[in-house]
């Protein structure tokens, strides 16, 4: 999806505030699991968040993206990056922390794949281990027809434009991406299209049900679009 913009994301997103974020994901960690060294971040991007906690956490990644696992790597490399598909992966080993964030995971658009991921999601957590997880938009907060730009890239050697217009198709939501990058070999326009599901808290608790975790639901999250916290209902002798 991200294959032909990979290498501009740092540029487009260098608005997120990662640092802030990075700095509650920590504070929930250690509410949820005071003594947790290792971190799986689940469709890791660059990594951005990934590069501030190894500075406190042993931190791996994987992502669909092979353009971000590249990234991601570079920016890490005392962690371990792969691509993988967070519904069917299996790395052999368990970890203190699994996280996904920046919504990644309402991509996954049918119920019964964020079962898969979430159940894979536990897989991989070690005792007393957490699960931190970042959600898309709820339905009653999506508004379809609003217009969107993401902050200009003005650099001397590139520039970029993004936009798009928010878009609806029953429980989905959908935007098509628009990008116009200049730069000294000319100006390059690229078209991506992405969907999300728009999942209710209710919807979301019991895919988290479904794989055998009790979770809960800050409305406010890291950056307002609401945190899952689960941990296991049994962890496996």
């Amino acid at each position: 999806m991200f294959n032909r913009t990979a290498q501009y994301y740092d540029l487009i997103y260098a608005f997120k505030n990662y640092g802030e974020e990075s700095a509650k994901i920590r504070a929930v960690i250690r509410k949820g699991h005071l003594s947790a060294h290792s971190i799986l971040d689940v469709a890791c991007g660059t990594a951005e968040h990934a590069k501030l906690l190894s500075a406190e956490f042993d931190v791996d990644g994987i992502d669909l993206e092979p353009g971000f696992v590249e990234i991601a790597q570079r920016k890490v490399p005392t962690g371990t990056f792969s691509v993988a598909d967070m519904r069917s992966f299996e790395l052999g080993k368990k970890y203190d922390v699994v996280q996904c964030l920046f919504s990644s995971i309402g991509y996954l658009t049918r119920g019964d794949d964020v079962v898969r991921a979430l159940e894979c999601f536990a897989h991989h957590l070690a005792k007393d281990g957490i699960i931190v997880v970042e959600p898309w938009f709820a339905p009653e907060d999506w508004r379809v027809g609003v217009p969107h730009m993401a902050p200009p890239v003005d650099h001397p050697e590139i520039k970029i434009c993004r936009l798009n217009v928010s878009e609806q198709n029953g429980n989905l939501s959908s935007f098509r991406l628009h990008y116009l990058i200049a730069t000294s070999a000319g100006v390059e326009y690229i078209q991506e299209d992405h969907e999300l599901a728009l999942y209710t808290v209710d919807e979301m608790s019991q895919f988290f049900q479904r794989a055998g975790l009790s979770v809960s639901h800050d409305a406010k999250g890291i950056s307002g679009r609401g945190l899952y916290i689960a941990k296991l209902d049994h962890f496996p002798q």
